[in-house]
């Protein structure tokens, strides 16, 4: 079996999982009160911004093309979210029946923070591994 580029497989992900949250958010409000049980919409965010921190950090640990990008991928995956949550709260300001909300921003940025935690504390242990 032939390998699949890195683009494929670590870019893609993060971008059609930044192309689902915008589609997600394109969806008007009055459709989504259908769906609706408690906390939903909390955790919703949680699961999105959660993994797009882990797939953003995937696609900038394995680019090549920009050094920078690589070394401070930890980070930069955290800025990701937070402009793109930034961005889907502004985003939401034009779908109807929904609006932008500080509030589901700052849970995007707390997921986020939570699986950097995770990815540093399992970076640190496998430096330690190695030598």
């Amino acid at each position: 079996m032939k390998r699949l580029p890195d683009f494929v497989r670590y870019q893609l992900p993060a971008l059609a999982w930044m192309i689902l949250i915008f589609v997600l958010s394109s969806v008007p409000g009055s459709t989504l009160s259908h769906f609706e049980f408690p906390l939903a919409h909390e955790i919703a965010h949680i699961v999105l911004y959660a993994s797009l921190y882990f797939l953003a950090y995937l696609a900038l640990r394995h680019q090549n093309r920009i050094s920078f990008l690589s070394t401070y991928r930890i980070t930069g995956a955290f800025i990701i979210v937070a402009v793109y949550g930034a961005s889907d709260e502004f985003h939401q300001s034009f779908t109807p029946g929904r609006s932008p909300e500080f509030k589901d921003f700052l849970i995007d940025v707390a997921a986020a923070a939570v699986i950097l935690l995770f990815v540093s504390i399992a970076e640190r242990n496998a430096v330690r591994q190695e030598r």
